[in-house]
């Protein structure tokens, strides 16, 4: 499972990165197949992370990364539904894409270092 999760987690920092690219670079909207993905994307990803969440609840593994990584992708999510608005300015495309993307950052660091004291 925590391979599944790691490759989904990839693809949705590759889905944002061509995104952010289709916005900033060539001020233009994802196509609807982009979006749809990234909607499946996520849902993927939120439920392979709270099976892997429950595994390591069971084995009484410290989880306070967990939530911060869980706060993180709702920073990232809402930072990205701003930024890819179709009626949303370049000004605020560029700082929702700049948020969202210090959001995905700290997720990957959490993922790596798992800090069990983080509260």
């Amino acid at each position: 499972m925590k391979h599944l999760h790691t490759l989904l987690a990839l693809l949705v920092i590759v889905l944002f990165l061509y995104q952010s690219y289709l916005v900033l670079g060539a001020n233009r909207r994802a196509p609807r197949v982009i979006k749809i993905s990234n909607h499946i994307l996520y849902a993927l990803i939120i439920v392979s992370g709270a099976w892997m969440l429950m595994q390591l609840m069971s084995a009484n593994a410290p989880v306070q990364w967990v939530f911060a990584k869980i706060i993180l992708l709702v920073a990232a999510i809402s930072a990205s539904i701003k930024a890819f608005n179709p009626n949303a300015t370049q000004s605020q495309s560029k700082v929702g894409i700049l948020i969202a993307a210090a959001a995905y950052i700290g997720i990957v660091i959490l993922a790596y270092v798992k800090p069990e004291n983080l509260f």
